[in-house]
């Protein structure tokens, strides 16, 4: 079995849906190929630690309660006098055990206001508030999580970001940034997927097609080449070709190029 046609077999083998005829033939390729053996180690680890995310239980009770109480503070303001507001308390965003707990709390009202249904019971304009307070406060612990020292806080700070409803260029930039110098293999890929909700800014694409010349992780190599691909990027050719035609390559990569080349539609 050659590498470019076992390499699509690995999700359902690492997910243990492979019947046991393709197991075998699988196991008895990876004992004689050190790069697709490398290849399902990075993967598998990945996975492990997307898994370890914690699917937070939101606790609705609490959540309409502080809902409840902020629409009757709005309902009486025209008529109540309003107290000065406090300053609001300034957060360490950098305490990891106040990042996962403002995290937690973010997932929690998502889901909350997502599995809301019928007509919903805050003026539209505090509905708005809400929900542009819950973006900001997503986005900052997405960007906290991804400057912590630990890969596995940096891979959930790149996994949160698929739940910032319209992120910032700060979340771009951080993005680019990770995938461009974070010095774990697992962090680098997952940014590479988080990086495609974002594929239609030139910035992002150009990033990708940069990366192609200065990633040494076959993994990652191969995940930017189905990125260009995807995204249909013709300028990203000459790149591909340099990577298909380069002898100190992994031979699964310089492959996936010349198909990424056939796929864009230029003759390699």
């Amino acid at each position: 079995m050659r590498c470019e046609d076992i390499s699509d077999r690995f999700p359902d083998y690492l997910a243990g849906q492979s019947d046991p005829a393709a197991r075998a033939s699988i196991e008895a390729h990876l004992a004689g190929c050190p790069a697709c053996l490398k290849e399902v180690e990075g993967l598998a680890a990945t996975w492990r630690l997307l898994g370890d995310i914690p699917a937070a239980e939101p606790d609705s009770v609490a959540l309409r309660t502080r809902i409840a109480a902020s629409i009757e503070r709005e309902r009486f303001a025209s008529s109540a006098a309003q107290a000065p507001a406090p300053a609001p308390r300034r957060f360490q965003w950098n305490n990891p055990l106040l990042t996962a707990c403002a995290a937690t709390l973010v997932l929690a009202m998502g889901v909350l206001l997502g599995r809301s249904s019928g007509p919903a019971p805050v003026p539209s304009p505090d509905l708005a508030a809400l929900r542009s307070e819950l973006r900001d406060l997503r986005q900052m612990v997405t960007l906290s999580l991804m400057q912590q020292e630990s890969a596995s806080e940096r891979l959930r700070g790149v996994g949160f970001s698929s739940r910032v409803d319209g992120p910032g260029d700060e979340i771009v930039s951080a993005l680019l940034d990770t995938l461009k110098h974070d010095t774990n293999v697992n962090v680098r890929l997952a940014s590479v997927d988080a990086l495609k909700r974002f594929a239609e800014r030139s910035v992002v694409r150009q990033a990708a097609i940069d990366a192609l010349d200065t990633q040494a992780s076959p993994l990652v190599q191969m995940a930017l080449i189905d990125f260009v691909v995807e995204t249909k990027d013709r300028e990203a050719v000459g790149a591909l070709r340099r990577l298909s035609e380069d002898p100190a390559s992994n031979q699964t990569v310089r492959s996936r190029a010349a198909w990424g080349i056939e796929h864009l539609g230029v003759q390699s």
